[in-house]
């Protein structure tokens, strides 16, 4: 018997296991998705500018024209691929980052007259360390980097990419903009069409989400499908182990006689080692596996926990009105 509640625990962990470990996969490739659109939505525009205005007067006009909206600019070099000035009239939600001492642009950042730096994990030869703190090398200055962004595993490009802020007051804003391949994120279709004109230039419409699935091969469903497996063994356990309840265990060896008042309750002892499994299984998946939000991993795993106990609760339910009868 006892051997039998050991492999329904060592059943339980594999199953808690598996549910965290979809969770890391989840998380890690929308982590990657979001580092390989730099931060942008699904949908956005790309422009090619004909008109010769330099980034202060081009972002003048979209503060005048688009002040409502939340918009974010990236201005992709045309002659140095690796360096992208970026800018935005809000603070910019985290990428995932490499450090917990790192972070990513703020509002404040664009509206400053100093520019900051965002580097990639790949971004070295610019890198310099001066008296314990790291500068990126920008012609003959020296920019604070305030963030290093995470890995991306699903695709080696763009690892080398270094984000500058950009903005009105910044040196850079002297720069023109036909130097460069205008991202905006954050304007409806119209909103585009006018800026389209202003620039006098070409523009695309890009759905990123549907173009990455595609060359990545990410199938949403598999993931689903695992991630119910997972939880349907992981409630035949509780069911089994209901079943298994009624049969008495030796306590002999349990000195302190208030826990073997308590574990002489069959469910109370598969819930409590069960419990343990489930903190133990969370805290190993955040040393081993990648998660940009913790959080969902204990929610995830308190409900399955939670479904556990009611099928357990249900069987014995089941059993009793069975021997009823």
């Amino acid at each position: 018997m006892k051997i039998k509640r050991l492999i329904l625990l060592i059943i339980s962990f594999l199953a808690f296991l598996g549910l965290g470990l979809i969770l890391s996969r989840q998380q890690s490739q929308r982590a990657d998705q979001v580092l390989s659109n730099n931060g942008l939505s699904s949908t956005y525009y790309v422009f090619n500018p004909k008109k010769k205005h330099n980034i202060k007067q081009f972002l003048t006009y979209v503060n005048k024209n688009f002040s409502h909206d939340k918009v974010q600019i990236h201005f992709e070099s045309d002659y140095i691929p690796d360096r992208v000035l970026i800018w935005a009239n809000y603070n910019l939600k985290s990428q995932p980052l490499a450090k917990g001492s790192s972070r990513y642009f703020s509002k404040n950042d664009f509206d400053g007259t100093i520019p900051f730096a965002v580097i990639s994990s790949d971004t070295k030869d610019r890198v310099v360390t001066l008296q314990n703190n790291h500068y990126l090398k920008e012609n003959n200055d020296y920019v604070t980097i305030i963030g290093e962004l995470k890995k991306n595993n699903e695709s080696q490009n763009g690892q080398a990419v270094y984000y500058l802020s950009t903005g009105i007051n910044q040196p850079t804003a002297k720069e023109s903009i036909t130097n460069y391949k205008v991202v905006v994120d954050g304007l409806n279709k119209n909103e585009a069409n006018a800026l389209q004109h202003y620039l006098r230039g070409s523009m695309q419409i890009k759905d990123f989400s549907k173009t990455y699935n595609k060359q990545h091969g990410i199938s949403p469903t598999k993931k689903l499908i695992g991630a119910i497996f997972c939880v349907v063994i992981a409630l035949i356990v509780a069911a089994i182990a209901a079943v298994l309840a009624e049969n008495p265990v030796n306590l002999k060896y349990v000195s302190s006689k208030i826990w073997a008042h308590l574990l002489a309750d069959s469910g109370l002892r598969f819930f409590l080692a069960n419990g343990i499994i489930v903190i133990l299984t969370s805290l190993g998946l955040q040393t081993w596996s990648f998660y940009s939000n913790h959080s969902q991993l204990y929610v995830l795993f308190l409900i399955v926990f939670a479904m556990q106990i009611i099928t357990y609760v249900l069987m014995l339910l089941l059993i009793k009105i069975k021997k009823e009868k």
